[in-house]
């Protein structure tokens, strides 16, 4: 592993434990064991680290529209992977619009990449539809269960932070059953 590798490592440890906003650069060399300078040579910021760390992110969940589930028992597989990936990075799902308050790359980035990524759950729930999986009776029904998905995705870290509940690995699990619910009265087989 890269010395640059490390060092995201090392921050996505520390985010993760703490926050972005008490893990700072220096947190991250005093971690590593390096000099604070040593990471500032490989990273101008903790900004860069937190925009790179979502990159890893995306990389990580994304599909192109050919590897997008085609039924919802490929969906459910998806999710698996979806859970282990909100989990390892749950500092970004818990301080999204903070660090966007802090970084407008990193929210512009986001922005972009969120529309493509609603556009890529309307197209699987239209997929499930077209197979018999899903029945819509009106537009405004499927594009309340793609929000629903996409707000499940994204901010359910919050939103159990907002219960005073603390964020565990369940809570990823819950924001796929959530999507389920979201998804179950228009389901042809209700046993799904």
């Amino acid at each position: 592993m890269s010395r640059k590798e490390a060092i995201l490592e090392a921050a996505l440890k520390l985010f993760n434990q703490t926050n972005t906003q008490s893990a700072t650069t220096n947190h991250i060399a005093k971690a590593m064991g390096i000099s604070p300078g040593n990471l500032h040579y490989h990273y101008k910021n903790r900004e860069e680290i937190v925009r790179l760390l979502y990159l890893q992110l995306r990389e990580e969940a994304f599909l192109s529209v050919a590897e997008l589930p085609k039924n919802i028992q490929e969906l459910q597989e998806h999710e698996k992977l979806l859970i282990q990936i909100q989990w390892k990075y749950r500092f970004f799902f818990k301080e999204m619009l903070f660090l966007f308050s802090r970084d407008k790359e990193l929210e512009e980035m986001y922005i972009k990449d969120n529309i493509a990524h609603r556009e890529r759950i309307s197209h699987s729930m239209k997929i499930f539809e077209e197979e018999g999986e899903l029945v819509f009776t009106d537009k405004k029904s499927f594009e309340f269960v793609v929000d629903s998905i996409l707000m499940a995705w994204q901010f359910y870290a919050s939103y159990l932070h907002t219960l005073g509940k603390t964020l565990d690995s369940q809570g990823a699990v819950q924001a796929v059953e959530h999507t389920h619910n979201a998804m179950r009265p228009y389901m042809t087989h209700k046993e799904i």
